[in-house]
């Protein structure tokens, strides 16, 4: 029973660092020639103007890095080009201000209130929660149609804990994560590329 148990619980850690690890899956079409892959970063959404600037000045580091290095095909951002590119657009944004840190901090005294009480009167099973908001961005990654295949792609979500920070640690962390992203992402195309040539 003890082996069964443990053999289960491995398998589990085993699935969870697969996919907690794996890169963003986008199909190429197999005669797919890139040359130039214009990144088109879609902003229209985004109200913080303090975001903006931090997505395009790290998206536009992370261009001029990758161009310097040896790679099958170079970068562009914001070209305007309709063709081999890679729409990012950018679906909804949120971050944590005043309200949700009062939200969060009172359900969190709760749910350990909760749990306190039962320890206290010697319940079996203490209950207990805690709540921690958290910025987000989510956004639709598409290729276009003269290198992709006609996928629709799941949005993503990127997440960073929002509680008791302020909005400029927020977009630093928010910003940092996109980036890191797009660059998996680019490395995953990067690789794709590669094995259909």
């Amino acid at each position: 029973m003890h082996r069964t148990v443990h053999f289960v619980i491995s398998l589990l850690c085993f699935a969870f660092v697969i996919t907690s690890c794996s890169q963003p899956k986008l199909l190429l079409k197999p005669k797919a020639t890139i040359d130039t892959l214009h990144l088109q970063l879609d902003l229209k959404l985004v109200q913080q103007y303090e975001y903006r600037q931090a997505l395009l000045k790290k998206m536009t580091k992370f261009v001029e890095v990758y161009n310097s290095e040896e790679h099958p095909f170079k970068l562009s951002l914001n070209s305007g080009s309709a063709t081999t590119s890679c729409n990012l657009k950018i679906v909804r944004v949120k971050f944590i201000g005043k309200k949700e840190n009062i939200i969060g901090t009172a359900i969190s005294v709760a749910g350990i209130g909760t749990a306190a009480t039962l320890i206290a009167t010697g319940f079996a099973v203490p209950f207990g929660w805690v709540y921690i908001p958290a910025a987000r961005t989510s956004l639709q990654p598409t290729l276009s149609d003269d290198i992709g295949e006609a996928v629709q792609f799941q949005r993503v979500g990127i997440s960073s804990t929002g509680m008791y920070r302020s909005l400029d640690k927020q977009i630093d962390k928010q910003s940092t994560k996109f980036v890191r992203y797009v660059v998996s992402m680019v490395q995953g195309l990067e690789a794709e590329y590669v094995k259909v040539r």
